[in-house]
Order: structure tokens, then sequence, then C-alpha cells
């Protein structure tokens, strides 16, 4: 199985922990995800005013990349609805607090896949992203390797429900923000 295959598997209502190390994994994840998926069911939730004022600037500076209609943007748990959910911006919450209720009521709703990114080495500690870890049915770690001339992405993916796959592979990222395996 690869990345791919993994995300096209993910069930209605699961609830994937993404932990990435820059922001052009987050871009090319969300792309990947997008078009798998689908633009026009896709959500975007921001957990303040920096990560929406962030994540509209990325679609400004990746517009050519980006679809005209990147879905839509949410910055309310109330606002969320069956679909699927891109929740970005949770390192942000440095500046003002933790939103742990807020993170806590999207992954309790049952109607939303929610594929949510976590920055590593963020705003959270250690301890406190071990616990975050048991609230997902899934989890993708990514690191960074400098194997050769080109970035190499690193991947393991572990699954908390049946059948509890585990399994790990490689990734490149190319100038459009496409993901290439292997």
């Amino acid at each position: 199985m690869d990345l791919t295959e993994f995300i096209r598997s993910n069930l209605e209502g699961e609830k994937v922990l993404i932990v990435y190390p820059r922001n052009e994994v987050f871009f090319s994840m969300s792309k990947l995800i997008a078009e798998i998926w689908g633009r026009d069911r896709l959500r975007w939730y921001v957990f303040n005013e920096v990560a929406k004022r962030r994540l509209e600037s990325s679609f400004r500076l990746f517009e050519g990349f980006a679809p005209k209609n990147v879905g839509k943007m949410l910055e309310s748990y109330d606002e969320v609805e069956p679909g699927i959910v891109i929740a970005y911006g949770y390192h942000f919450s440095v500046f003002d607090g933790g939103f742990d209720e807020k993170l806590i009521r999207l992954l309790m709703n049952r109607n939303a896949t929610v594929y949510f990114f976590l920055l590593r080495g963020g705003a959270i500690d250690e301890r406190k992203e071990r616990v975050l870890r048991d609230l997902f049915d899934s989890v993708i770690e990514v690191e960074e390797r400098d194997l050769s001339l080109e970035k190499t992405y690193l991947y393991s993916v572990a699954e908390y429900r049946f059948p509890f796959r585990e399994f790990s592979g490689a990734f490149s990222i190319d100038r459009d923000y496409s993901i290439f395996e292997g």
C-alpha cells in the first residue's frame, strides 16, 4: 500500500493526523487529498485568525497550482458539516492560548472525515502530542531527508482501526506540489 491508496481507503468519518515538517508537505498532501476526494467536497477548518490569514495568503501564493474554488473555509465547529475537512493552523494557537476544546469538538463529529495537519515541533509539547495521537484513527508521520541532490520525504502510517495496518515509504515533491512515491 502507498500513501495514495491509503487516503483512498479512508472511511467516512475517519480522523487522520498528519505530522509534517514543512509547508511544502502540507501543500502537496492537501493537493493529494483534494484530488482523491474532489475539491467540491473539501472544507478547510482554521483554528484562529492567524491560521486563516496564513492559509489565504498560501492560496494566493500558489494560485497557479491551486484550484479557483479552494473549498469552504470554516472558523467555527458549528459550521462543520458532512464531508472532507482539512484542519490547519493548530500550531498558531501559541499566539492566543490553546484550542483544545475546538479540536476535541471537531474530532468528535462523526460525519466529517478530518485530515488534521500538525506541524512537527510546533506549538505543543511532546507529552501533549502523544496524547493527541490517541484521538485519531490513523497517524501519518512525515520526515524530511536529504538522501541525494533532491529532497526526499520518508513517511510512516499507523492505523488504530481494524485491520491495524502499518507501512512506510518515501516520496518527493515536484514543482507543482504533486507527490511522487517510490
